[in-house]
């Protein structure tokens, strides 16, 4: 498990990310992939991921809860059909202006997706030389996570990260 990066303030976290890199292959095919946070009551939030496959948008939502102890750490539960899966996910680095986050989230129930790690960005895109050096940092973060699947911002060579040159 990685642990949160220091000095996290959680609500500084809320709002909505785009989702530039991930080791997650569920990603592929998919575009406009964006997580949403917003504070429910106590230590709560809800978690919703929307992305574009084909010409429909698509939305998953799931349920955080803040560790009281470790600011940045999270447990998740899928809402409606998606009630019986959970994980354990932390913003394991966070830029100093909350410009850029790099996440890490355990397997989720049953497997049904592996451990990884998200680079996510509040612009729809991150320059690339900073994209370089973010992938580099999870490296130092998590020695050994399986590669990047895909880089799912528009207009990066994904052949130069050695990743296939299409998200379909």
């Amino acid at each position: 498990m990685i642990g949160p990066a220091p000095g996290i303030v959680n609500d500084q976290m809320l709002g909505t990310w785009h989702i530039v890199a991930t080791t997650l292959g569920f990603w592929r095919g998919r575009r406009d992939a964006t997580a949403t946070y917003a504070a429910l009551s106590g230590p709560r939030w809800s978690d919703t991921l929307r992305f574009r496959k084909g010409e429909r948008e698509h939305v998953l939502v799931g349920t955080d809860t803040a560790h009281a102890d470790a600011p940045g750490r999270f447990a998740w539960r899928g809402n409606g059909w998606l009630a019986w899966c959970t994980s354990t996910w932390t913003f394991a680095a966070v830029a100093p202006d909350g410009a850029w986050a790099i996440t890490w989230f355990s397997a989720a129930t049953l497997r049904v997706t592996p451990e990884g790690m998200d680079i996510y960005s509040r612009e729809r895109s991150l320059p690339p030389h900073l994209l370089t050096e973010l992938l580099a940092q999870t490296e130092q973060l998590r020695p050994g996570l399986p590669e990047w699947r895909t880089i799912v911002q528009p207009g990066v060579d994904m052949a130069a990260y050695g990743l296939p040159t299409s998200l379909d």
